[in-house]
């Protein structure tokens, strides 16, 4: 027998709905706009080609890949009445969270994408392969400053706005839980890369609860921006470091945990979320089975799901190479 809905739950039923499904309705765009993004890089490097560099190529994926996020997300935050002015209005400005905030993300992600790197490496023993998209290694010097800084700079700046000034800011006024981790899961889908996953997924999380406590873009970017100089510096140069790779790991873990550690007994673990308003359905707070319920019943998050399932086995994991006697 079908059960009678009150207004009341038939309207947060179809807030439930809006809320998961217009947002994984833009990850699925962004999906999308990704693959084509590449395409159209590709096509227009090469007619470039005769005249470019791989600096430009570079510099180019990056920027495309960039708007290619930003854009759908700016529609969304409009729709969801997230004004970008107040992204940078920080409502703490104490320098401890750029310090320690910046220390604890690098601190977490180095030895991370390192462990990473090796565990899924040992995939090359069954046959496998990763098809990992590395950043260019220039001869000069001054050439890979400028495509690691500059390729930073879009990523973590473009990164940031979606992920936490968007996606937290929309979910930590449902579920503090959901805001913290719902932008690093999609960003960690958004990868496509089995090595990369961890630290974007761990790093994530950290950088969402950096931006609960201060509701400043500035800190999670300063965090994300020297995280990303420093995964691009360890592509780059990790040969040349290799001998001092364990060491560099346990001194990154060690600044991340005293680093977290300060933060922690300093400000507090638990987050910060606006009041709930009882006039305005955007500001309905969510039960974790509320929230899990609502995630797991949104058929966009179905899609974008496999579609980084498919990505990976198709696109990055090769089929096993098997050698004949």
């Amino acid at each position: 027998m079908k059960k009678n809905l009150t207004f009341e739950e038939e309207k947060r039923k179809e807030f439930l709905y809006v809320l998961f499904n217009a947002l994984f309705v833009c990850t699925c765009i962004v999906f999308v706009l990704n693959f084509l993004g590449e395409a159209l890089a590709d096509k227009i490097y090469a007619v470039m080609s005769p005249n470019s560099s791989d600096l430009g190529d570079n510099l180019l994926r990056a920027f495309i890949l960039a708007a290619a996020l930003v854009g759908p997300f700016a529609i969304y935050a409009k729709k969801s009445d997230i004004s970008f002015s107040n992204m940078f209005i920080p409502k703490r400005k104490s320098p401890l969270f750029f310090v320690f905030g910046t220390l604890c993300v690098v601190g977490i992600s180095v030895p991370t994408v390192v462990l990473s790197d090796k565990l899924f490496g040992l995939l090359g023993k069954f046959g496998y392969v990763l098809h990992e998209h590395l950043p260019y290694d220039f001869d000069s010097l001054p050439s890979n400053l400028v495509s690691m800084i500059l390729v930073s700079l879009l990523s973590a700046a473009s990164g940031e706005i979606v992920f936490r000034g968007i996606i937290t800011e929309r979910f930590r006024r449902a579920n503090t839980g959901l805001g913290l981790l719902l932008a690093a899961v999609i960003a960690m889908g958004f990868s496509g890369s089995l090595v990369k996953m961890p630290y974007i997924l761990i790093s994530g999380i950290i950088l969402s609860w950096l931006y609960m406590k201060t509701s400043s873009l500035y800190v999670t970017f300063t965090a994300a921006l020297v995280r990303d100089l420093a995964i691009y510096s360890l592509y780059l140069y990790g040969e040349s470091l290799a001998p001092y790779m364990t060491v560099i790991c346990i001194a990154c873990l060690a600044v991340a945990v005293i680093s977290g550690v300060i933060l922690i007994l300093r400000y507090g673990i638990r987050t910060v979320y606006p009041a709930p308003r009882d006039d305005d359905d955007e500001y309905l707070r969510l039960s974790a089975k509320e929230s899990v319920k609502g995630l797991f019943t949104s058929f966009a998050f179905w899609i974008f799901f496999f579609g980084s399932i498919f990505t990976i086995l198709f696109f990055y994991l090769s089929n096993p190479m098997i050698v004949g006697p």
